[in-house]
């Protein structure tokens, strides 16, 4: 049974959220909230059929999972993923199990279960998908390895799954709306990002606290329009490069 304090997570997060600049919404922020309320010590997203490159893939905590890696697992599996394949061909946007489509065992002794679980150390999984059109899935991935989701913990997904397409759909719209610049702290931060160092560590050094910083960085992944650390590094370092729309005054 999911207990009362679970629910109340659930709460504080929809506060949360709806609080939140859509430029501070980013999939790291998603990923925390169903790690925390589904108590899943890994939750990955990917993309497929988005981009040129026909899949993308990041995960969390960062620490522990590699983006790149996430994304070539992703592509290898994109064509034999059930639930993959499933989002892509039809316009069902359920959050769905790999086991409502396939047995566990089936699916341990599959390839591709096999290449996921050695990625990110989980075989039975739930997938809870966001918006995209026809011919492409986005969407978040989490697992554990001590038994399959409840009933009430899908049903508590099923509540949480509209307010995180509609998060998602703001931020995102906001990202095509031409971005405004950096400030010249958010300038400062991008820096430090790019010089390897964590938020906590930026935050130490801009006498900052890590929330602080983390508000800042959402704020400037929406300026960005990228969604993560490693696109955001880039698309500063391009921006440097041809000196657009960085900020007035001194960056150290």
């Amino acid at each position: 049974m999911i207990s009362p304090r679970r629910y109340h997570q659930v709460l504080d997060l929809a506060r949360e959220l709806y609080s939140r600049h859509p430029a501070e919404i980013d999939y790291g922020v998603m990923a925390q909230v169903l790690q925390d309320v589904l108590e899943c010590p890994v939750c990955v997203f990917s993309e497929v059929g988005m981009s040129k490159d026909g899949a993308l893939g990041v995960g969390w905590p960062t620490t522990r999972i590699d983006a790149s890696e996430i994304t070539a697992v992703t592509l290898r599996n994109m064509r034999r993923h059930p639930l993959i394949r499933h989002y892509v061909k039809t316009s069902d946007r359920r959050p769905l199990t790999v086991t409502d489509w396939i047995s566990l065992r089936e699916w341990k002794s599959s390839e591709a279960g096999s290449d996921i679980y050695a990625a990110v150390n989980f075989y039975d999984h739930i997938a809870i998908p966001l918006d995209s059109p026809p011919g492409t899935m986005r969407s978040f991935a989490l697992g554990r390895d001590d038994g399959p989701f409840t009933d009430q913990e899908r049903e508590l997904i099923l509540a949480l799954h509209p307010l995180l397409i509609a998060m998602d759909g703001k931020a995102r719209r906001l990202q095509q709306q031409r971005p405004t610049p950096l400030t010249i702290t958010e300038g400062r931060i991008m820096h430090l990002v790019r010089d390897g160092l964590t938020s906590r560590q930026i935050g130490i050094r801009l006498n900052r606290s890590h929330r602080t910083v983390e508000k800042h960085l959402g704020s400037i992944y929406g300026k960005l329009g990228v969604t993560n650390r490693i696109d955001a590094v880039n698309a500063f370092t391009a921006k440097v490069a041809t000196g657009e729309d960085l900020p007035a005054g001194p960056i150290p």
